[in-house]
């Protein structure tokens, strides 16, 4: 599946909502694949949140600064409250 390019440059939430949006196509499917070879449904969501966690965190953990992985990990952490 081809995933769209960002097309927005200069505002980060209407970027994060653009890649959000261009993702969940294959992300369903992925979703769907799991479902379909078997997995219930609360393991596949599990999981991929799990992922997606993991994802956030060697991110943060990679940038470049103690304030990059301040603020990535505090973005997730509010987002995870909604």
């Amino acid at each position: 599946m081809t995933i769209a390019q960002p097309h927005r440059f200069d505002d980060q939430a209407n970027r994060t909502l653009e890649c959000k949006d261009a993702l969940r196509a294959a992300f369903e499917e992925l979703a769907d694949d799991a479902l379909n070879a078997g997995w219930d449904r609360f393991e596949v969501a599990l999981a991929l949140s799990e992922l997606a966690e993991h994802l956030v965190r060697t991110t943060a953990e990679s940038a470049g600064s103690e304030a990059d992985i301040a603020i990535a990990k505090a973005i997730f952490e509010i987002r995870r409250a909604f």
